[in-house]
């Protein structure tokens, strides 16, 4: 199950995250706070492109999940 958190308390250090769209809640975007351009009106940028959003664009994010350990197999 997903661990959905406030958007307020995303990371801004530049690490991508998964986020909900407010327009666009069932769409899911790869995002990152752009640190190098603090004060920007749209500092949140999306993975498929250059375009920036405003801090108020996404409602919720969730960190990635650990990826599969080598040499192990799924049940």
């Amino acid at each position: 199950m997903t661990d959905w958190r406030p958007i307020d308390r995303a990371p801004q250090d530049g690490r991508w995250i998964i986020a909900i769209h407010r327009d666009e809640p069932d769409r899911r975007a790869v995002i990152r706070w752009d640190p190098g351009r603090a004060g920007d009106d749209r500092p949140w940028h999306v993975a498929t492109t250059d375009y920036g959003y405003a801090p108020d664009a996404f409602t919720h994010w969730t960190p990635f999940p650990e990826p599969p350990q080598p040499g192990r197999r799924e049940a």
